[in-house]
């Protein structure tokens, strides 16, 4: 098909900054290019070079009707080639069915060599048994962890599910990198997360900066090939690049990047990204086979992929691009705006930030030189300031909706600092100990115990208090209840272990979400911190009355029984330790009161 004829391509996923990017590549060159996104108002579609732009159904929810949206858009308009920008849209467009359907290119490899690369599992496996350097790697299947813990001996570690998208409960789900700073916080991830009971990857972190070598690939074989280096990020541990610039294609990482490429005759556009440690050994961190987010680096560097990718699916032939240039940088200023908030805000500690990073002072200096002619803006363009506008409008709305919940944070947070201050001062004075004899004159027949979720310290002191009750002969019906919690839920990993200590079984254990049934056939209700008064007397003011702080019952009084969830072996012990103490003193009482 001749490039005079100017059919124009449908871009995905408008709010990236890689479709902004291939809107304006394209759209100079007088290609039209249509954007569709979930939302009316999209990055991409904002630019003076979209020609048109569309409301797609969400691929998350509706992955059909996306599809079918898409292929409907380039039917309208006579597009020539529809360009996936993300991988759920690589995963949904990709399929031999839609390919053969579509009738017009979907410049992708297909989706058994995708899946061979963006893979971490097989790309890693693949690329220790072909020489190619990766960071030390513990291979996890199934999710079982314990064979591998003697074998880690260097903390944190760096915890990779293979994949960036899997199935949970019929729908997909985005995946993320995790980090373990203990034995006790990896087997907390491997307990909580889903996705890592399917192949996994427990990595060393290695320290050093980011590179990487982009491509575009006919059959395996590189047409163009480009180098970046990461100056900042977001986080600033390692995330998005948000100042970069172009170097010459590096060794051997160049070499490794066509090998890659080759070894499953990769048919597009790819990223092989590497870290490259002290001693200047590169190690290969992922591939993505998409257009990535720092795309605009590499065309105002000289080497236009999106129009390269446009011949190659249109007219089966690439331009030979000229020698890119060397030094060029690009700014993301409101992701290098994140990363200075995060810098000044968080300690190095916080940030989990490698030895040599720049100070706060320096990161300071450095984002105020706005007059470095060799760094190019990536979104606010003086040629095209629609999106620039945009994606500044967005920022202070999400900014300024940010800051409202932050204040009644803020606020909350005083006023349960007031209150535990005043109830600190009441114990002293033993005004606890009144107020339990007052309202604790009726008989106790049921009790009732919540905590937050019910996953941890309400079944712990549930079955706590029934097996000493019934130790004791007290005729005592103990129940527990979670007051923000899902039904039929079982107990946390942790908590299982720590209560088989005072030889409990929580595993039989499962979530019952607190009702109006429960408030009102308890005599006694038991709460572990006093914002659970809150959410309690918000939803039933009738408990008001019979309500209880459990750490009140304890010989040394306490207002607040912290939330176990997430900690260690340790911090769960404690908590379960406070509980009993507390569970002891109320059996006490209760005792007295029935021998009476």
């Amino acid at each position: 098909m001749p490039l005079s004829d100017q059919q124009g391509v449908i871009v995905t996923d408008g709010n990236e900054r890689s479709a902004l990017a291939v809107t304006r590549s394209l759209g100079r060159r007088g290609i039209p290019v249509y954007v569709g996104a979930e939302n009316g108002r999209s990055l991409a579609g904002m630019s003076r070079y979209c020609q048109g732009s569309f409301v797609y159904p969400s691929p998350w929810q509706s992955p059909d009707r996306y599809v079918a949206c898409l292929i409907e858009q380039a039917r309208l308009h006579d597009a020539a080639a529809l360009f996936p920008m993300t991988d759920l849209a690589v995963e949904l467009l990709g399929t031999p069915e839609v390919r053969v359907y579509a009738g017009f290119a979907i410049p992708l490899p297909s989706l058994e060599q995708y899946h061979a690369l963006s893979d971490k599992y097989r790309l890693m496996q693949w690329a220790q048994s072909n020489g190619i350097p990766i960071p030390e790697t513990h291979f996890v299947v199934g999710g079982d962890v314990s064979s591998i813990l003697p074998a880690l001996d260097r903390w944190p570690v760096v915890v990779k599910p293979g994949r960036s998208l899997v199935r949970a409960r019929g729908a997909v789900k985005k995946t993320s990198v995790l980090y373990a700073r203990n034995a006790d916080e990896l087997c907390r991830l491997y307990a909580e997360h889903a996705e890592l009971r399917e192949p996994s990857l427990i990595q060393s972190r290695v320290v050093g900066h980011g590179e990487g070598v982009f491509g575009l690939f006919e059959r395996g074989q590189a047409r163009a090939l480009f180098a970046h280096r990461r100056l900042r990020e977001k986080p600033p541990s390692g995330g998005v690049s948000v100042l970069r610039e172009s170097i010459a294609l590096p060794e051997p990482m160049t070499k490794y990047a066509r090998t890659i490429a080759e070894s499953v005759h990769w048919h597009g556009v790819a990223m092989m990204e590497f870290k490259v440690d002290w001693q200047g050994v590169p190690h290969l961190m992922e591939v993505n086979g998409r257009f990535w987010g720092s795309l605009q680096l590499a065309v105002d560097s000289g080497i236009d992929f999106p129009w390269l990718l446009y011949q190659l699916a249109v007219t089966g032939r690439v331009s030979e691009p000229a020698p890119y240039r060397i030094g060029v940088r690009s700014r993301w200023w409101l992701g290098d705006m994140d990363h200075l908030l995060l810098r000044l805000r968080k300690s190095e500690s916080e940030l989990s930030l490698p030895p040599g990073s720049p100070s706060r002072l320096a990161t300071i200096v450095s984002f105020l030189n706005v007059f470095d002619l060799r760094t190019k803006p990536e979104v606010l363009k003086l040629g095209d300031l629609g999106p620039g506008l945009h994606e500044i409008k967005v920022y202070l709305q999400s900014l300024s909706a940010s800051i409202g919940p932050a204040l009644a944070r803020r606020l909350m947070a005083i006023r349960y600092a007031t209150a535990n201050a005043v109830w600190k001062f009441g114990l002293g004075l033993g005004l606890h100990r009144r107020r339990m004899k007052r309202k604790l004159s009726g008989r106790i027949q049921t009790v009732l115990v919540l905590c937050k979720g019910n996953v941890c310290r309400s079944p712990f002191a549930e079955r706590y208090l029934a097996q000493h009750a019934n130790a004791q002969g007290l005729p005592l019906q103990v129940l527990s209840a979670g007051l923000d919690t899902t039904a039929h839920e079982p107990a946390y990993p942790l908590a299982i272990v720590t209560a088989s200590q005072y030889d409990l079984d929580l595993n039989t254990h499962r979530t019952t979400i607190i009702s109006t049934e429960l408030v009102e056939r308890s005599d006694l209700i038991l709460v572990m911190e006093l914002v659970h008064n809150t959410m309690l007397f918000r939803k039933f003011p009738e408990a008001c009355k019979k309500t209880f702080l459990l750490g009140h019952f304890s010989p040394r009084p306490v207002t607040q029984i912290r939330d176990p969830y997430g900690g260690t072996r340790q911090e769960f012990e404690q908590c379960y330790a406070l509980i009993g103490q507390a569970c002891d003193g109320l059996l006490g009482q209760l005792t007295d009161q029935f021998t009476k």
